[in-house]
């Protein structure tokens, strides 16, 4: 019964001092029409200073044209992260959706930032990804059926962003809790003994 009471005790001081963690915040456009610029604004809350985050960028559409500078642009924050297609080496999972008389992908891009570039972030937290004028809206007239056959067919831009929470206090009556579990075990091991 003591041993039993003392590791309660450990496991539940333990457990409150187990404070940090990760979040990640979503946000996904259909896209309506031809080289769309997608704008994504975020509010990320109370972030760990000092910490680290990253992004995944989706998207899907029409991109058979491969020509430089790509098909896709991406700006996070006040920074130029580039120009990508399906075919750049940071492009992964890259599948071939073929619709009906077009030739539509959908790949993923990551982006890490560090700490300094984590802060400026969450001062401007904007993201944009600009599809080149080449990227056609693929819900036209001649090709409607596909998007509304299929919901996940509609070509798209998708952010996840995920970022260190800030640290949360542990409440002064969780330890006060804990500290008394411990003094009565001790009291219940010394009338024992």
């Amino acid at each position: 019964m003591i041993n039993k009471t003392i590791f309660l005790g450990v496991l539940f001081l333990v457990a409150g001092a187990v404070n940090a963690a990760t979040t990640t915040l979503s946000q996904s456009q259909n896209q309506t029409a031809d080289g769309q610029d997608f704008s994504f604004d975020f509010t990320p809350g109370a972030y760990e200073v000092g910490s680290s985050s990253s992004f995944t960028v989706s998207v899907q559409g029409d991109f058979n044209n491969i020509a430089t500078p790509g098909s896709t642009a991406i700006t996070i924050g006040d920074d130029d992260k580039g120009n990508f297609n399906r075919v750049s080496a940071e492009a992964y999972d890259v599948f071939f959706k073929g619709f009906s008389n077009t030739n539509a992908y959908r790949y993923k891009l990551n982006f890490n930032l560090d700490a300094a570039q984590t802060t400026a972030f969450m001062n401007n937290s904007n993201v944009v990804v600009d599809f080149a004028d080449g990227v056609l809206a693929l819900c036209g007239w001649w090709n409607y059926g596909n998007c509304i056959a299929d919901e996940g067919d509609a070509p798209y831009a998708q952010v996840d962003y995920t970022y260190e929470v800030s640290s949360v206090p542990v409440p002064a009556a969780v330890w006060l809790f804990g500290s008394a579990l411990l003094g009565l075990a001790g009291v219940a091991r010394r009338k024992k003994a």
